[in-house]
């Protein structure tokens, strides 16, 4: 599924920078002959796990294990793991970082950026964000909506992720919305990123790490954030997958 090219790219890096070892955790569903009210088939369940599977066997120090998410309810309820595929990553913190969906398109480097990040034993944030984190005493549980295609998206996860990284207090995940039209339909997302904290406090559009943080601790105190949308930077509109990519639209920066 990655071109070989890209994996010696993917391999060289991870020999050079991974710190400490990842562990991947995927929940995924097998494929049913039968129909089964309210069950919704998993488009993208096999090309992530093809996926994950050439990513682990690229170091070492990465390791994958695979879940069925109908046979491992209890281990799902564990790892906050609702819907499928799910993928966490996990390092030497072992503070879980979750993705929903296909990690493809413009998505893909930032999840390498994010196995890289969480290999470390300790990740530095900025010092506005730091700042905030430090007054940060709640919970504070942010979720961004992409799609592969935004090019404003990437961005918007790895401050998340940096930020559950460097905070406990903090859990982040991503989704792919477009692989969950009934879920998009649901919250009415018409446009990402969409970063929603604490289930309540949202906001539409890119926003830095600094400001992330900023809300997480606003909405972790009920302050002026909570229950309300504020405006962030720029937005993509979203589209419904067309179908799944034989490559999975995989694109790594150089």
């Amino acid at each position: 599924m990655i071109p070989l090219r890209e994996q010696d790219y993917i391999r060289e890096r991870f020999a050079q920078e991974l710190e400490g070892k990842v562990k991947i955790d995927y929940f995924t569903q097998r494929a049913s002959a039968l129909y089964v009210p309210g069950r919704e088939e998993c488009a993208y369940c096999e090309d992530t796990l093809h996926m994950l599977e050439e990513l682990a066997s690229l170091s070492d120090k990465v390791t994958l294990t695979v879940h069925d998410f109908t046979e491992a309810q209890d281990e799902a309820k564990k790892l906050a793991i609702d819907k499928v595929p799910g993928t966490i990553l996990r390092g030497p913190t072992n503070r879980a970082l979750r993705f929903y969906g296909l990690p493809g398109g413009n998505e893909f480097p930032n999840f390498i950026e994010t196995m890289i990040d969480a290999s470390k034993p300790q990740i530095k944030v900025g010092t506005e964000a730091a700042k905030h984190l430090k007054k940060l005493k709640g919970k504070a549980s942010i979720v961004v909506y992409v799609t592969p295609t935004c090019p404003h998206c990437p961005g918007v996860v790895r401050a998340a992720y940096r930020l559950a990284l460097a905070s406990s207090h903090i859990q982040a995940a991503a989704v792919e919305i477009s692989e969950f039209p009934r879920l998009a339909q649901q919250l009415g997302i018409q446009g990402v990123p969409l970063t929603v904290i604490n289930g309540q406090a949202a906001i539409t559009g890119a926003v830095d790490e600094a400001a992330l943080a900023e809300g997480a601790l606003k909405a972790a105190e009920g302050g002026a954030l909570a229950g309300t949308t504020t405006q962030g930077g720029a937005t993509s509109q979203t589209t419904p997958p067309a179908g799944p990519s034989p490559s999975g639209g995989l694109v790594l920066p150089r």
